[in-house]
């Protein structure tokens, strides 16, 4: 089936700023020591938020702004952790439920409970993974989808793993199923966005693996990874995905909750890499150059002002937006 591509059109005046105080958490390495960082992007100010010798990446933002949760191997394992913003945001706590290896942590809309990767051997983060909802306060968590159990004779050859959770609604997420011909050495051959409901325990696949079709018409099969969702503050119900074709193309797109309409999201940047964000009436979204250094960008959602960048030393990756 033949998808449109479209320009989405920013839904307030913009200027190169963003329209209200927008900020971001991100996981940033220098000399290969990676920590936590929140930025401001209507100013430019940057504050380290840790510095350890652990290895702290994967922020999560609550919906209410004041903590976030990441993931850290400052015990040893990689465990996840949650942290206030407010003060000096030197409260950290680790939540995790016991061993295991955690990954890409996920606050529900009402900021009760995280769905978050999970893998019980931490040593081999990506056998048998799982997306578990883990309750920060009690520290129970609850297998919703099982690795192991969506094998089937089509990716026999290869591992399974699940991970990046996103939650739709309260009773919605969505997560990546992703084969990998050799984990070990992140050898993807397939990557697709399914839905989970949790009322009715079902799933429903969303993207990755079919095709659209380009500008001039010729049919693109894609992997599709790091999944976003446009909250309700902004008026719309939408699935924001990066669609990987060949070893290093990389198209931002979006698909409407619930009509499922595709589209390629006109970024016109080549540096484009992921994932792709949107806050007020702005893409926010990470960028490779060249030579394989990671940042961060943003710019109006009707692409006609010019890119803003972060000015930061060093490579940024996991960026998540703070409301």
């Amino acid at each position: 089936m033949k998808i449109a591509k479209f320009l989405l059109i920013a839904i307030a005046a913009v200027s190169p700023l963003l329209c209200e105080a927008a900020e971001v958490v991100f996981c940033g390495s220098s000399d290969n020591q990676y920590d936590l960082y929140r930025a401001d992007l209507k100013t430019g100010e940057v504050i380290r938020l840790t510095q350890t010798t652990a290895e702290e990446s994967m922020p999560a933002a609550a919906p209410d702004g004041k903590k976030i949760a990441f993931v850290s191997d400052r015990e040893g394992a990689r465990s996840l952790y949650l942290m206030t913003l407010e003060g000096q945001a030197s409260e950290v706590a680790n939540i995790s439920a016991g061993m295991g290896a955690y990954g890409n942590p996920a606050f529900s809309p009402d900021g009760s409970k995280l769905a978050v990767q999970y893998a019980p051997d931490p040593e081999v983060t990506w056998a048998s993974t799982s997306i578990v909802i883990l309750d920060p306060t009690t520290h129970v968590q609850q297998t919703i989808v099982d690795s192991t159990r969506l094998k089937t004779s089509e990716n026999s050859g290869t591992t399974t793993v699940v991970d990046r959770p996103v939650w739709v609604s309260e009773s919605l997420i969505v997560y990546v199923l992703a084969e990998y011909a050799d984990p070990e050495v992140g050898r993807l051959s397939k990557s697709t966005i399914y839905m989970y409901d949790l009322k009715k325990q079902q799933h429903v696949r969303v993207a990755g693996g079919e095709s659209y079709y380009n500008a001039e018409g010729e049919p693109m099969g894609f992997k599709a990874v790091m999944p976003s969702v446009i909250s309700e503050k902004d008026r719309s119900r939408s699935l924001l995905f990066t669609a990987v074709r060949g070893a290093t193309e990389r198209s931002p797109m979006k698909l409407t909750l619930p009509s499922g309409e595709k589209g390629v999201i006109e970024l016109s940047d080549p540096e484009f890499f992921g994932p792709m964000l949107y806050v007020d009436a702005h893409w926010i979204y990470g960028t490779m150059n060249s030579e394989g250094s990671t940042g961060l960008a943003w710019r109006a959602g009707d692409g006609k002002d010019a890119r803003q960048t972060l000015n930061f030393a060093g490579s940024i990756i996991y960026p998540a937006v703070i409301r």
